[in-house]
């Protein structure tokens, strides 16, 4: 589980870290090596920031759905838990004089 949260978060911060003027020179050193085309570079570019969008936002359902986990795990007491306690706590209150 470890290794698969380790290759997430490094996907993710290279995803956090794209911007699109690091997408144009991924690009112009694709082209320059051979493998892409200039006519290509608005797809590229638009295809890459999409990849990092879906990669941002894969992780950010990870990192919610483990931090549910390990709180689901610690077994601490609700919003809803709270609230009813508030309301006992109310309803004792108006049968005091």
């Amino acid at each position: 589980m470890f290794e698969t949260v380790n290759k997430l978060m490094l996907a993710g911060l290279g995803a956090l870290s794209m911007t699109r003027d690091r997408a144009e020179k991924i690009f112009d050193e694709y082209v320059k090596r051979g493998h892409a085309e200039s006519g290509d570079r608005n797809k590229f570019i638009k295809d890459l920031m999409d990849s990092a969008d879906r990669v941002r936002k894969d992780m950010e359902e990870t990192i919610h759905h483990q931090a549910q986990q390990a709180v689901a795990k610690l077994d601490l007491a609700t919003r809803e838990d709270l609230a009813r306690v508030e309301e006992k706590i109310d309803a004792l209150l108006k049968r005091c004089p």
